[in-house]
């Protein structure tokens, strides 16, 4: 590649490095309000020996991956879906764990599912269509029904905190929904439910590549509710990434399907006493790396922490660094930043709103740490695998499982090619003209 040996690449680390600086001292002031807000209210913790006398319990992690246009024929597209899991129980007098036999029948192998799609280039329409196709096959329920479930809570909690000490209305209708929504000043979006395509949309709606990740999501959550539905109960379910939701300025109701089946499937998690862990190793919030950095110089490298991320309806309150990051934490969530090894950067859990409410929040000040501790230390066991360490081993495994590389991706593509050849197709309309013309 030319550019390794261009001489004025030293130039150019110059100037990004100066803009880089640049933004740091902008924000020099707010970042240590911020510091010093976090120093004061960290939690420290103790965690549990290796070996230690607890109640054993399971936990799953699910992560999800794919190929995008693995086969691409002008305006068609085919891409590859993979999600995968892994479930272990916990055995705290041995300081180990077993993994658990569990094979939910949406599972094309033991440890996941895989799927293929074929979409369109601007067929919104059709690629709609696929997409409600996809969810009712995979999560085996209809999105409408989801949809409606979930506004229906949405609503139905809303109302218990604007009228507490009234009897709940009937919400079996969409005219009941609306009313009560009114009727509590609680804005949904005018069309009516049935008609979401014109609201829940890509982001790139007319563009595969605007769907993929929400095909690969929907897969995710599609797992989860399986292990959820499955006859083995699990204390934590992980998965990876964030529980940001997709809202309009002002709105509570989630845009995206995605957004939809996250919530219900914490909404099932919560029936079935299961607290579902969504892990970012990537947070987003911007300076985390100094932070991080200030953070074990002031407590050491091995100290284990945690702390809540406030917010103005729980705290008054919110950091300067996430002004300008509305979702987060995001809309029906709480979020948390910790830490359990230095060789792990900082790292985010999102729980439900719901759930730790039940759970963690209390008005004595005092339980509500305790119960926090509790649960950081059953996680922090979690991710003391060594090949992982400070890192929660099922979600590794998951994603070691689950990820597609460039070899499988290549595999797979030929693979299908050989089919549509035994089809009677030409093999060569479906290899990608750089290939043909051997500039990849």
């Amino acid at each position: 590649m030319q550019v390794f040996f261009d001489k004025t690449l030293e130039k150019e680390f110059e100037k990004i490095y100066s803009k880089f600086k640049s933004i740091e001292l902008k924000a020099d002031a707010a970042y240590n309000q911020d510091l010093s807000y976090l120093t004061k209210r960290l939690q420290i913790f103790d965690p549990f020996p290796s070996i230690c006398k607890k109640e054993n319990f399971n936990s799953a992690a699910i992560d999800g991956s794919g190929a995008e246009g693995i086969i691409t024929l002008n305006d068609i597209s085919i891409h590859l879906l993979t999600a995968a899991f892994a479930a272990d129980r916990t055995n705290f007098r041995e300081g180990t764990t077993k993994h658990l036999d569990v094979s939910p029948p949406l599972c094309t192998h033991p440890e996941g599912v895989t799927r293929l799609i074929l979409l369109r280039e601007d067929k919104k329409n059709e690629v709609w269509q696929e997409f409600l196709d996809f969810i009712l096959y995979n999560y085996n329920e209809n999105l409408l029904d989801i949809v409606v479930r979930v506004l229906r809570d949405i609503v139905e909690t809303a109302y218990k905190q604007k009228k507490p000490n009234n009897p709940i209305p009937k919400l079996t209708t969409e005219a009941n929904i609306r009313m009560v929504a009114t009727s509590i000043g609680l804005k949904l979006y005018k069309e009516n439910f049935k008609n979401f395509s014109t609201w829940m949309v890509s982001p790139r709606a007319n563009a595969p590549s605007g769907w993929f990740e929400q095909f690969r999501e929907i897969l995710e959550y599609a797992v989860a509710k399986a292990l959820l539905d499955s006859s083995t109960q699990f204390k934590y379910i992980f998965i990876d990434g964030s529980m940001n939701m997709l809202m309009d300025p002002g709105q509570k109701q989630p845009r995206l399907a995605a957004n939809y089946l996250l919530r219900d499937i914490n909404l099932k998690a919560l029936q079935n006493e299961t607290c579902i862990v969504a892990v970012s190793k990537t947070t987003t919030f911007p300076f985390i790396y100094r932070l991080s950095l200030d953070l074990e110089k002031s407590l050491g490298e091995e100290k284990k922490w945690f702390i809540r991320v406030p917010t103005i309806s729980r705290d008054n309150f919110v950091l300067n660094i996430l002004k300008d990051r509305p979702h987060i934490p995001p809309a029906y969530g709480v979020t948390y930043l910790f830490h359990f090894s230095s060789e792990v950067p900082i790292l985010r859990i999102d729980l439900d709103e719901k759930w730790w409410k039940d759970n963690i929040y209390s008005t004595d000040k005092k339980k509500e740490k305790e119960n926090e501790i509790n649960l950081f230390k059953d996680i922090d066991w979690l991710a003391r695998d060594v090949r992982y360490f400070g890192y929660f081993f099922d979600l590794a495994f998951a994603h070691n499982t689950t990820i597609v590389r460039f070899p499988e991706r290549d595999d797979i593509a030929e693979r299908m090619i050989d089919y549509f050849t035994e089809k009677g197709e030409d093999p060569k309309m479906f290899i990608h003209p750089r290939k043909r013309l051997g500039l990849m």
